[in-house]
């Protein structure tokens, strides 16, 4: 089979392109050696570099003229000194404080009575033959318990110093009267308000049916008697106790000294009247 002259003009460009290139991969090294003129010495010593040319050098910059001077600024006026703080009044000496008085000597304890001694018990008789159960012995009289001792008055206290009259503190002075404000405008009144329509009157619920009764519970029966509970035997009846002595009356307190009456605060002047809305 033959091919038509229209694929021989395709393939033979392709052809002469892969021959081309084939050509050029078989003498790589021919090429290269042509562009570098210096061999290279052989491994392992570095290969022979020519040496760059000495770089010229950077002219001189011009010189850069000097600044003017710049002004000075003139002096600025002197501040004015302050004027003196007027001196503050010292403050009055606070009165010594008296001293505490002495505390009174605490009374001792009176001693405690000395304890009776228990009678001697009686001795317990040897159980009979049962069923006969024996009675039991009398109970001894208990002693009476002796008299407490009467408790010391305690000393009398001391009699507080009364403290100095504190020094009088001087009156501020008068403050300046603060001018009144001027009058406000009057605010003029609002327009009435027109009246609102009368509400239309709410239909009454109509009447709940009556409620059926419920019927009647039956009786509950009542609860049997329930037995009497023995009473208890009667208890003995319990010494009194002694007397406590009478406590001794505490002194009278001193009285207190009235504090000085507070001076009477100026009023506030009245406010202006605000006008009211009308409705």
């Amino acid at each position: 089979m033959t091919k038509s002259p229209r694929w021989r003009s395709v393939l033979a460009p392709a052809a002469m392109a892969a021959a081309l290139g084939a050509a050029a991969l078989a003498n790589a090294g021919t090429a290269y050696a042509q562009d570098h003129t210096t061999p290279h010495p052989p491994y392992p010593a570095p290969p022979a570099y020519p040496e760059h040319p000495a770089q010229p050098a950077y002219p001189e910059h011009p010189v850069k003229p000097e600044h003017p001077a710049k002004p000075a600024y003139p002096e600025h006026p002197a501040k004015p000194a302050y004027p003196e703080h007027p001196a503050k009044p010292a403050y009055p000496e606070h009165p010594a404080k008296p001293a505490y008085p002495a505390q009174p000597v605490k009374p001792s304890y009176p001693e405690h009575p000395a304890k009776p001694s228990y009678p001697a018990q009686p001795v317990k008789p040897a159980y009979p033959a049962q069923p006969v159960k024996p009675a039991y012995p009398a109970q001894p009289v208990k002693p009476a318990y002796p008299a407490q001792p009467v408790k010391p008055a305690y000393p009398a206290q001391p009699v507080k110093p009364a403290y100095p009259a504190q020094p009088v503190k001087p009156a501020y002075p008068a403050q300046p009267v603060k001018p009144a404000y001027p009058q406000q405008p009057v605010k003029p009144a609002y327009p009435a308000q027109p009246a609102y329509p009368a509400q239309p009157v709410k239909p009454a619920y109509p009447e709940h049916p009556a409620k059926p009764a419920y019927p009647q519970q039956p009786v509950k029966p009542a609860y049997p008697a329930q037995p009497v509970k023995p009473a208890y035997p009667d208890h003995p009846a319990k010494p009194a106790y002694p007397e406590h002595p009478v406590k001794p009356a505490y002194p009278a307190q001193p009285v207190k000294p009235a504090y000085p009456d507070h001076p009477a605060k100026p009023s506030y002047p009245d406010q202006p009247t605000k006008p009211h809305h009308s409705k």
